[in-house]
Formats: C-alpha cells, structure tokens, sequence
C-alpha cells in the first residue's frame, strides 16, 4: 500500500469577504432573531423611555448560556470536513491500549455512508471484517463463515468501538447548538437526529482560528459522560491539518485508555459493488 498522506478519520464553499478570515466570518455573522435594541423613544417631556432591553441568550443543554451570535452547524461542518474529508479514500489505522494486542484495519472508504474495514492484525482476528452502510453494520466471523449485525456502539478493542473506526460522522447525524465560548475557541453540544448512531450526546471544543476539533465528551442519552478524546498530533494531510491520533479514555477508569492513529492514507476509487457482504469474507 502506497503511504501518506491524505487522511480520513472523519464542503463547505466559501466566499470570503475582503481581508476576513472563515473564523472571523462567522464570528461576526448576527443572528437575525435577535436584533439590537432599537434607540430610545420620546417620552413627550424631553426625557427618552429606556429602551426594552433585549432577550438573553438562549440556554444551552447544560444550562449554560450561550450568545447565538455564530451559526452552529457551519462550525460543526467546517469541524468535521477537518477530521473527516469527504471522498474516497483507502487508510490503514491502528488501534493501541496498554495491556492489550495492537490491532490494525485496512479501511475502504466512499464518502461518509459507506466503508469495508478488513482486520490486519492481530492474527488471530485475520478475517472478521466489517460492512458499514448509513448506520447499518454487518461483522463477518471466520468461525461462523457468516455475518452478522452488530451495532456501531458495540465495544470492538479497548476503549473503540465499531463506530469509531466505521462511521463517527458529526454533521448531519446530530444537532448542534453553541454551549458556550471564550475567546479562542466554541463549545458545542450535539444530540443524535436519530437511534442507533454511535453516541447519543456529545460535546465537542473547537478551534476558533482554524476549526480544528480540540478535544470532545461522548455522553449518554441522560448526559452521563462516558468517554474522553483529545485530537493530537495535527499533520498535513488530504489538504489540510488534521488529527492523526486520537486519545480516548474512559472518564470512569482514567487508567482504561485507547489510541487511535492513522497510520496510513490514500486517494481510491471502489466499485458500488465493492459494498456488498460479498466483499467480508
């Protein structure tokens, strides 16, 4: 396999104005359901009535007040074309957790609703394969010679699971809304469109100069935090910085930790039928 390079693991058209950077472009976008106060109006004796001050900002799931000043989902877009570009792609990825085998995946990519992840170590995993299509997933078992459906939330190695390494798509799989922000980077906190996706909440921090993802939570449907990642080691690749290294930990057992890297990556083209359970085994 041909190493490099571009990277996966995870388009927007912009017309910028003049001088603005993309950050800066959102940041001074308004949201137009919440004007500025108007001026002050005439009392009739000289004087002028305050002016009626203006709705606050709207609370975000956690209670945090977050100023809606920036559109969420262009941030959550941006975000996500950054760790996951759209394409095609062949990627190699391995996944380490102290105490436990190495495994690597040779993963086929066509855009971001269709891979085939064949096992490359450790041996005696040589052929349990998976199909991920949408959010259906399909694992073939060598000691079976089947497959079976098995779900994206299901524990694969470690602290992965299927669908972490087959889909962890962020835009259009979850509503996003502002939490909150500093001046350097956003919060935003995301609830899965629908069932059977990898998490059920998450809650990403983002990068206000670049949109790279900085760290995330994985949460439960009650907002029970489960899992940790920081996005490290940022490489240029497919075009753009992006992360190939990925820490995720367990927020109940620190000690309980798994790192994902990409280790290799390239530009291919598959055949529709390259899809297909036919190509597990």
């Amino acid at each position: 396999m041909t190493s490099s390079r571009p990277f996966l693991y995870l388009s927007l058209i912009w017309i910028p104005f003049a001088g603005i950077s993309q950050a800066e472009q959102l940041k001074n976008r308004k949201d137009p359901s919440n004007p500025p106060p108007g001026p002050a109006h005439s009392t009739g004796s000289g004087g002028s009535a305050p002016a009626t001050p203006a709705s606050g900002p709207a609370a975000s799931p956690s209670g945090v007040s977050s100023q809606r000043s920036v559109d969420p989902l262009q941030i959550l877009k941006e975000a996500d074309e950054i760790r996951s570009p759209s394409g095609s792609f062949r990627m190699r990825v391995a996944v380490e957790s102290p105490g436990e085998d190495t495994w690597e995946f040779e993963i086929h990519i066509a855009g971001k609703d269709a891979s085939l992840i064949k096992t490359l170590v450790p041996k005696r995993e040589v052929g349990k394969n998976f199909l991920m299509l949408d959010a259906d997933m399909w694992a073939y078992l060598p000691n079976l010679r089947r497959s079976v459906r098995v779900t994206l939330n299901q524990k694969l190695t470690g602290q992965a699971v299927n669908g972490d390494i087959g889909r962890m798509r962020w835009f259009g799989d979850y509503k996003p809304v502002v939490e909150s922000e500093t001046t350097d980077h956003w919060v935003l906190f995301l609830t899965a469109l629908r069932g059977g996706l990898t998490y059920d909440q998450v809650r990403l921090w983002i990068n206000k100069k670049d949109f790279h993802p900085l760290r995330g939570e994985y949460l439960t449907k009650t907002g029970k935090p489960l899992k940790r990642i920081t996005f490290q080691e940022y490489k240029p690749l497919a075009g753009g910085m992006r992360p190939v290294s990925m820490l995720i930990e367990n927020v109940q057992k620190s000690s309980e930790k798994s790192t994902l890297k990409i280790l290799e990556m390239e530009s291919a083209q598959f055949p529709a039928q390259h899809f297909t359970q036919a190509s597990l085994q």
